[in-house]
């Protein structure tokens, strides 16, 4: 069998990427105000971008955007010549094909869309549309990496690819218990730095204390006097089970609060029936990496590890799967907490509303922070 770690190298794996990122806002003909990853299709549009997190930009992400100016420039072309933007899509695959270029079929039917969008002017010179698209593809859009960087059977796994770099600034999600900080080993994974920011704001340097990349678990140590842990059910969650994860999505944008999501146990068992895992419905984004799983008791039944690709599952069946997420089982971090003992007291189990559960095991979840 597999480990959960080469799975997870066809996963995005609810952690944070590094690379650079435009925010795009702009209101639509509607009114409504949309913020977005590339510009409005409309060059007339009124538009305000702000800068993500910057990091170096790496020498294949380089490579893999010269390739999608090579192919939105002669798509630009295609559009001057009146082709339709079905002609188009197969035109463009040949060429991706013949020319031995490496763009992900799905992020090539995104770029055809973007080239092709909107009220844009035929008579937009094909140079200025070729250098928008490269320039919103370096700010993350038209995919993470070339076709080879993609699974490509549901055999590797059929959810959305890693990061194509390691290197910059991640955030996950960690918490408490016995003392320790648990979280998904992939967040903190071939890390120099890491830190650890509780909900008072109070941020700890932390070191890794124990891992196991193949179910994917760490833990972490820092020094001080931690909140009371969180406890850890002695039994698996049923299908079904009401569930909830707290964590820290997508600071850069959505802030530095914790964000809770609610949902069920939709199966206890994960991808191809992994045993490992719990499937949930629980919405789940990139910084959720590591964060519990809580039941309603408030103890912990899994760490939030990953969502399933719906790009991967279009390519494969021309389907979009909904909400399909997955939560490593509890019981996997059960050994490291058995040989790397802490010195921190739990909260004991005690259900009530979501409101107050919340609040009871708020403070026992931290943002980790790996450079």
């Amino acid at each position: 069998m597999r480990t959960l770690a080469l799975l997870l190298l066809g996963m995005l794996l609810a952690c944070s990427t590094a690379q650079a990122q435009k925010i795009y806002k702009w209101v639509d003909e509607q009114g409504r105000t949309q913020y977005t990853q590339t510009p409005p299709p409309d060059e007339s549009i009124a538009v305000q971008s702000t800068d993500m997190e910057r990091n170096e930009l790496s020498p294949e992400r380089r490579q893999y955007c010269a390739q999608i100016r090579i192919l939105a420039l002669r798509l630009a072309n295609y559009r001057r010549q009146g082709l339709s933007i079905t002609s188009a899509n197969e035109a463009m695959r040949q060429v991706e094909v013949s020319q031995d270029l490496d763009v992900d079929e799905f992020a090539l039917r995104e770029l055809v869309s973007f080239v092709y969008a909107g009220k844009r002017s035929r008579r937009t010179p094909s140079s200025d549309i070729a250098g928008r698209a490269q320039d919103a593809c370096i700010g993350g859009s038209f995919g993470k990496a070339g076709r080879s960087s993609f699974a490509d059977s549901p055999d590797r796994g059929g959810a959305s690819p890693a990061p194509a770099s390691r290197g910059g600034r991640a955030t996950g999600t960690g918490w408490i218990t016995g003392g320790l900080i648990a979280t998904n080993n992939h967040v903190v994974s071939g890390r120099d730095r890491l830190r650890v920011r509780f909900a008072d704001g109070r941020e700890s340097v932390a070191f890794l204390s124990d891992s196991d990349a193949d179910n994917d678990v760490a833990l972490l140590r820092v020094g001080g006097e931690l909140p009371p842990g969180l406890p850890i059910a002695a039994a698996e969650a049923a299908i079904g089970a009401d569930v909830f994860t707290l964590g820290y999505p997508h600071t850069q944008i959505m802030g530095s609060n914790a964000k809770l999501s609610t949902g069920i146990v939709n199966s206890t068992t994960g991808m191809r029936d992994d045993p490992r895992l719990y499937q949930i419905s629980v919405p789940v984004q990139s910084g959720n990496s590591g964060g519990p799983l809580i039941n309603s008791q408030g103890e912990v039944v899994g760490l939030v590890t990953a969502k399933l690709s719906a790009a991967q599952v279009y390519r494969w069946t021309g389907d979009l799967p909904q909400n399909v997420n997955y939560a490593v089982k509890v019981r996997h971090l059960r050994p490291l907490l058995a040989r790397t003992p802490g010195s921190g007291s739990n909260l004991r189990a005690q259900g009530g509303s979501l409101e107050e559960l919340a609040e009871r095991v708020g403070p026992a979840v931290v943002l980790v922070i790996a450079e």
